[in-house]
């Protein structure tokens, strides 16, 4: 099942080009990274695919009943909110099904809203859910729910988002640099996560091992041309090797 398509797509600042007319789709349970050298195009690349900017020419076509879910490197909140009030701000019905269980919670006497409440979160199976969002939170270290984003760190920012993406329960994940932020402990733990969960990935990291150990695909930038290698990181670092002997011999 085809989940993005990315059509003959050019970008260029004034006279630089980055890159033109690339081509690449992604599909159902395919967690690929994408590489290239610094200043060649990649985030240029997943600016495009956000909406944060647009291609000069081409197209950028989801599937329309998929759900897609950005991680950036400079994720954008309002400050005044506190985390839980940022968890709950997302479009997710069964998060707002949780809030109106909790808020609930909090006024004992009002039987009847609390009654509402517990049918809507048996109805839904929400009860599964509100274990998994805390856990996320848990994982990521972002235990105290009532703290202002604005007194977070720019750490704690990127985790957050990070949290709020995995929560959104997205069929394809997009994700610039998941690790920057992240200790040890989180990254093994996500890498968990991504294993267990059916989650489709496209992701931007310059951490190899965590590349190496999520990832079952890679699409590399290379001299403005794509060169696509189902295997992981390994695999890519010997391919390109026989690939760039190959070129070298054809052009000798």
């Amino acid at each position: 099942m085809n989940y993005l398509t990315v059509e003959n797509i050019t970008k260029s600042y004034g006279e630089l080009v980055l890159f033109e007319d690339l081509s690449f789709s992604v599909h159902k349970d395919q967690k690929i990274a994408f590489i290239a050298k610094n200043g060649t195009g990649k985030t240029s690349i997943l600016n495009i695919l956000s909406g944060d900017d647009e291609p000069d020419n081409g197209n950028i076509i989801y599937r329309k009943d998929i759900k897609v879910s950005f991680l950036s490197q400079d994720p954008k909140f309002d400050n005044k909110l506190t985390i839980e009030e940022t968890i709950f701000a997302s479009d997710n019905p069964i998060l707002s099904i949780i809030h109106n269980y909790e808020q609930a919670l909090l006024n004992p006497d009002d039987t009847e809203a609390y009654q509402k409440a517990f049918e809507s979160m048996e109805q839904h199976q929400a009860w599964d859910f509100e274990t998994l969002y805390k856990q996320i939170l848990f994982k990521l270290k972002l235990n105290d729910l009532s703290q202002k984003v604005g007194l977070l760190s720019g750490g704690q920012k990127k985790r957050l988002a990070l949290a709020n993406a995995l929560i959104n329960k997205p069929d394809l994940l997009i994700l610039d640099e998941p690790t920057n932020h992240l200790d040890l402990e989180m990254i093994e733990w996500l890498e968990s996560y991504f294993s267990k969960e059916k989650i489709t990935l496209l992701m931007v990291t310059h951490d190899r091992y965590f590349l190496e150990r999520v990832c079952n695909e890679i699409i590399e930038l290379d001299n403005g041309k794509l060169y696509k290698y189902k295997g992981n990181y390994s695999y890519y670092l010997q391919k390109k090797e026989e690939r760039i002997e190959q070129e070298q011999t054809e052009l000798h």
